[in-house]
């Protein structure tokens, strides 16, 4: 409790002055001023259903957490131009302790196009490139935004290419994403959030029916303060509420993600 009272006066103490995340899988267009740097840490949390073998044999389905964790550090080369270096890290749902390994590293730019008083919506570009494990991916996002006083409108246009090493298997993924939020003060702003992901290919997203999509939506929040923010989403799986939990589905009923930015 002390800890989060802490957390609470830091970050309603003045508007963050980097780049916060009012939706935390979707991007905005502005990027961090010239020579300014951000350090952020992801944090995905997706319970899941594994099977734990009971005394007799047989099997049983149990509740277990799958994590993501990424840690990222931007650079604003320019006061449009945006770089930034990621260390992923994962952690397999199972019985008892799952293990935490290094997925990878990740690389990427953010462009600026012009602001949403340029244009008729601000705009951005995105480029990412990523080297796991198993497999190397490319990612492409274009951004959009606009705001009408207090209430702002976001989107990504989002796409990858995945080619997995061991299997010689390629995905083509899209990842669209999108929301509102509305500004209740400079330190508060909810929102609520779409996101799916499908394969362009027709195959399965995530070991689910081939070419069937997973939709999520959820509300937000992003508290923020003078050098420090935090973004939070929880989000019903559209696609699977209907079936509960299953044992060896990687996008089940829920999804929470977490993100704290904190300026270097």
């Amino acid at each position: 409790m002390k800890v989060l009272l802490a957390l609470t006066i830091l970050l309603v103490a003045a508007p963050a002055a980097a780049t916060p995340r009012s939706l935390p899988f979707t991007y905005p267009h502005d990027t961090l001023p010239g020579g300014a740097a951000e350090l952020e840490q992801y944090v995905d949390i997706i319970p899941t259903r594994v099977a734990r073998e009971r005394s007799d044999g047989t099997l049983e389905g149990v509740l277990g957490h799958r994590y993501v964790l990424q840690t990222e550090f931007e650079y604003g080369i320019t006061d449009r131009l945006e770089a930034a270096f990621y260390l992923v890290f994962r952690q397999s749902a199972a019985v008892g302790a799952g293990s935490l390994h290094l997925q990878g590293i990740k690389q990427r730019l953010r462009y600026r196009l012009a602001n949403d008083y340029e244009w008729p919506v601000g705009a951005g570009v995105y480029f990412e490139v990523a080297e796991f494990n198993d497999e190397i991916e490319l990612e492409e996002k274009i951004i959009l935004g606009r705001r009408f006083g207090r209430l702002q409108v976001l989107a990504n246009i989002w796409f990858e290419q995945e080619r997995y090493f061991q299997t010689k298997e390629t995905k083509f993924i899209y990842n669209p994403t999108g929301g509102v939020t509305w500004e209740f003060s400079p330190h508060f702003i909810a929102g609520l959030e779409y996101w799916v992901r499908g394969r362009l290919d027709g195959g399965a997203a995530g070991g689910d029916t081939p070419g069937k999509p997973h939709h999520y939506l959820g509300p937000t929040l992003l508290m923020q303060g003078d050098a420090m923010w935090l973004s939070v989403g929880a989000y019903v799986g559209l696609s699977s509420i209907d079936k509960g939990f299953q044992v060896g589905e990687a996008y089940g009923p829920l999804w929470v993600r977490a993100l704290l930015g904190v300026d270097l």
